[in-house]
């Protein structure tokens, strides 16, 4: 995969994953940097950044750049157990 190829990706997931933290967790994430895997292991992107106001503790998003999808979020558990659970994945 090209550099251009990843950071193509890197581009259409950051949105995606800022409206999702938004919308299931009422908060603003800012993408710090990212990992794209191999198409060769599994079509997967990790963005890593923090929440405004708690730059020191490192969320982590998972999307599936395949299917243009979140697969999960990892953090501290006071932050993951603010999710909605009223909201639809």
């Amino acid at each position: 995969m090209s550099a251009s190829d990843k950071q193509m990706i890197v581009e259409k997931a950051t949105p995606i994953s800022i409206q999702y933290i938004k919308k299931y967790y009422n908060a603003d994430f800012v993408v710090t940097s990212h990992d794209v895997d191999d198409p060769s292991i599994h079509s997967r992107l990790y963005l890593y950044g923090h929440i405004t106001g708690h730059e020191d503790e490192r969320i982590t998003v998972s999307y599936n750049y395949d299917t243009q999808e979140v697969l999960s979020v990892e953090g501290p558990g006071w932050f993951i157990d603010r999710r909605d659970p009223k909201k639809d994945s």
